[in-house]
């Protein structure tokens, strides 16, 4: 029987092979032509009876597009690292679309098309169902932007979000004979629809602009296609109004002209929008529609032609510009890649030119210097077997200089440096992945690695992103590796510190030979997308980046469970907080705290002490995202317990309480009679509240939109219940300046006290969004929105519709 590890190993395996004709194969063996779609602008497909038995527990099971959508964009994924592999000097484009980009069986769709031309490489992050909602709040297009070098997105969305999930049915009037189409739309209530679609277009459109000033964004609207009897996208929703076909055509083409008009009017205000009108393009009848919304392939491709024309009229506007780029790439693909293993040699006190022999240490005796040749040797051969010329510093026990490792680099002119390391930290309580720059470095090409590197192991271990939240998602210290001054110009060097060892679980999972080789995958993915050559597994579609970028920092706490202080941990010496030698392991130090932060951590204690006294589930204490949970409880004497409450306060030291009423506050959560959760939980203001750019700008939600989290509130409880596992807060309330900041969506029920995100110290993300959707499902006055599509942490609101991200 089939499981979805089955179909991401195959997935997987197929996109190393680079067998597009395994990944067709496997949508063949899972799906069938369906007589109808879950959405109205999804693929008219489904899973195989025995698929869908086979994979029904789990959360994907839930949209048979899905996996779909996966594999499909895996095999465009391929492609286009067979275009741009070498001397490419064509154009490179992102699409983010809708199934009028992404119709993963039975249709050639738009792109499909486009990709037949050679001159053009599409990396693609289309899904069939995609609302442009999402597009916005995801913010995939942004990292594929920056690691592809794309002069272009191609930008597809709108349908789903105006007429999808019965929304057509309610921008609709009754019919009454002579009634005309205008009579029959609801217009406040499509205005206000089609407002929402805007907004979430001209974020992207802001989104590129700021970011990417080069590069232009082309847009469409739809045909209009015909209404037909018992059509569950356009028909049903018609005759439930009592719409005649016939007109209903012409209402829907006054819907989407409306559509039409915004899109030409935001391509007017914006330089960087460019709007291609589809109308009388696509259709030349009812027999050119292969359903209600999607043309044959013929008209796919008279789509494809007019957006190809909009192609060549870009690219006409700076000839030259990517062919010099592809050959700079080719270029630097050709050189000789330097992979640093940290530390090496003998016990201390032996030190060489600032390199120290092992810094961090298992639980258990495992040693990072080994752990990082291991890791270095695997990634070497990984990248040998793609074409690539690979040296290391070190190839045995052996420790070197930092200067002496740097002049590996230096007198190959290598285009890439790599100093391999693993963290530790003090308490053994942080864990996450990150990767520097050397603070003294303005190399765009050092900054594009370290990006790369960065996105691609995040997104293959699932750890905490801790470069997320410095400028460019960079971070930078001052390691002699990586100076500037002892390399070549051409160098790109980073220094990566892949996560903490001196945590058990993580110090467990290096123990197996396939987690060490995932992670020098992850490594030579990382080095590929930054020389172009592809782009790995943080940009491939199998992990979204969230229902918006800032809720991925928010994500980010320290994962350590429980432990008493008396808790062996073996170790050859005392790990210190920062090495500045070969590389660092930051700790971050308490601040001067007090006035608000010290009264909520008083209060909090407080309540966990009369939590403690009452026998409450001792797992539950530990439920506050702020919290440093490592150093959580202390055994004092022979009974009570204290607690340390430095990371609480930690957590609140750049909030302002002025005009806040706590006491107020902690009766409103008392009266929803919570069973697992504090009111201090719901105050807590994220990661990006603390540190970066962000650092400061998040408020204490107001006293009128309290009410707004009560029904959320109690969902997450009902939710921590079924999981039987720690549930932690990690966003709650957002205040608008805090929210544009960290990239949130314009219209984010962050903002209105009516979402959280959460994670939880058990199980598998899936199965957090599995059991959100149970307890929605079972208790309808949850009725609301679950994103579960991330890496670490679950997003649930309570919006009064359903919908899934």
């Amino acid at each position: 029987m089939i499981t979805h590890a089955d179909i991401q190993k195959r997935v997987d395996e197929a996109i190393h092979a680079e067998d597009t004709d395994a990944l067709e194969g496997l949508l063949c063996e899972l799906y069938e032509e369906s007589d109808s779609a879950p959405e109205p602008f999804d693929a008219a497909i489904q899973l195989k009876p025995e698929a869908a038995e086979a994979l029904r527990s789990d959360l994907e099971g839930a949209r048979a597009i899905n996996w779909a959508n996966r594999i499909a964009r895996a095999r465009r994924l391929i492609i286009y690292r067979r275009k741009t592999r070498r001397g490419f000097a064509g154009l490179r484009i992102v699409d983010e679309g809708d199934s009028w980009f992404q119709y993963p069986l039975l249709l050639q769709d738009t792109i499909d098309q486009l990709n037949e031309d050679d001159d053009l490489a599409i990396y693609s992050l289309s899904g069939a169902g995609d609302l442009v909602s999402d597009m916005a709040q995801r913010k995939e297009y942004v990292e594929a932007l920056r690691e592809t070098e794309a002069g272009i997105l191609l930008l597809s969305g709108g349908g789903n979000d105006l007429l999808g999930g019965g929304r057509l049915k309610n921008v609709l009037r009754d019919y009454s004979p002579g009634m005309n189409a205008e009579d029959l739309i609801d217009a406040p209530r499509f205005d206000r629809s089609l407002a929402a679609v805007m907004r979430a277009y001209e974020a992207i459109v802001s989104d590129v602009e700021a970011g990417f000033p080069n590069v232009q964004i082309i847009g469409h609207a739809y045909d209009v296609p015909f209404p037909r009897e018992g059509g569950g996208r356009i028909g049903v929703p018609l005759e439930e109004r009592g719409i005649p076909l016939a007109i209903g055509r012409r209402v829907i083409g006054l819907l989407l002209g409306r559509f039409t008009d915004a899109l030409q009017q935001l391509a007017s205000e914006s330089s960087a929008f460019h709007f291609v009108d589809l109308k009388d393009k696509v259709s030349r009848g009812v027999s050119s529609w292969f359903d209600e919304l999607h043309p044959r392939n013929p008209g796919y491709g008279r789509a494809a032609a007019e957006l190809r024309k909009a192609i060549d009229a870009i690219a006409k506007t700076s000839p030259g510009t990517h062919e010099a780029a592809s050959n700079a790439i080719y270029e630097a693909a050709n050189g000789v890649i330097i992979l640093d293993p940290g530390h090496g040699g003998t016990p201390p006190p032996s030190e060489i030119d600032g390199s120290s022999w092992n810094n961090a240490v298992g639980p258990n005796g495992s040693l990072e210097k080994m752990v990082t040749l291991d890791v270095a040797k695997r990634a070497k051969s990984i990248l040998e077997t793609r074409g690539h010329s690979v040296q290391l510093t070190r190839n045995t026990d052996v420790n070197l200089g930092l200067r002496a490792r740097a002049a590996v680099a230096k007198n190959a002119a290598a285009p890439v440096f790599v100093s391999i390391h693993f963290n530790a930290f003090r308490g053994g309580n942080a864990q996450g992945t990150e990767t520097f720059v050397h603070r003294s470095s303005g190399s765009a090409a050092s900054r594009s690695l370290c990006r790369a590197v960065q996105a691609n192991m995040t997104a293959a271990l699932g750890l905490r992103d801790r470069n997320a939240g410095h400028p460019g998602g960079v971070k930078r210290g001052s390691f002699g590796v990586i100076n500037p001054v002892n390399h070549a110009s051409n160098t790109a060097a980073v220094l990566h510190e892949v996560s903490f060892m001196d945590m058990a679980d993580e110090e467990a999972r290096l123990q197996s030979a396939a987690y060490r080789t995932k992670i020098a995958t992850a490594l030579a993915d990382g080095i590929e997308t930054h020389l172009g050559l592809s782009i790995g597994a943080a940009s491939t579609p199998f992990e979204a980046s969230g229902e918006e970028f800032g809720d991925a920092i928010e994500a980010a706490a320290y994962e350590a469970p429980m432990q008493a202080p008396s808790m062996p941990v073996l170790q050859a010496r005392p790990i210190e907080p920062v090495h500045m030698g070969g590389h660092a392991l930051p700790g971050d130090a308490p601040a001067q705290r007090g006035g608000f932060a010290q009264q909520i951590a008083e209060s909090h204690r407080a309540r966990l002490g009369q939590s403690l006294g009452s026998g409450s589930d001792m797992n539950d204490v530990n439920e506050f995202t702020g919290m440093d949970v490592g150093s959580g409880l202390i055994l004092r004497g022979a009974s009570g317990f204290e607690r340390d409450m430095s990371g609480l306060e930690m957590a609140f030291e750049n909030v302002s309480g002025v005009g806040f009423d706590l006491g107020a506050f902690e009766a409103f959560i008392d009266s929803l009679e919570l069973t697992y959760f504090q009111p201090a939980e719901f105050l807590y203001l994220g990661g990006g509240n603390q540190s970066g750019n962000c650092a400061g700008k998040n408020a204490l939600p107001p006293q009128h939109v309290w009410p707004n989290i009560a029904k959320t509130a109690r969902m997450l409880d009902e939710i921590r219940r079924r999981l039987g596992a720690s549930v932690r807060i990690t966003s709650c309330y957002r205040s608008p300046s805090y929210n544009s900041c960290i990239g949130g969506a314009s219209g984010s029920l962050h903002m209105k006290f009516n979402a959280i995100d959460w994670t939880c110290s058990a199980h598998s993300v899936s199965y957090w969004g599995e059991v959100a959707r149970q307890v929605r499902s079972d208790m309808r006055e949850f009725a609301g929105g679950i994103g579960a599509n991330y890496s670490s942490f679950v997003h649930v609101d309570t919006r009064g519709w359903d919908v899934d991200f």
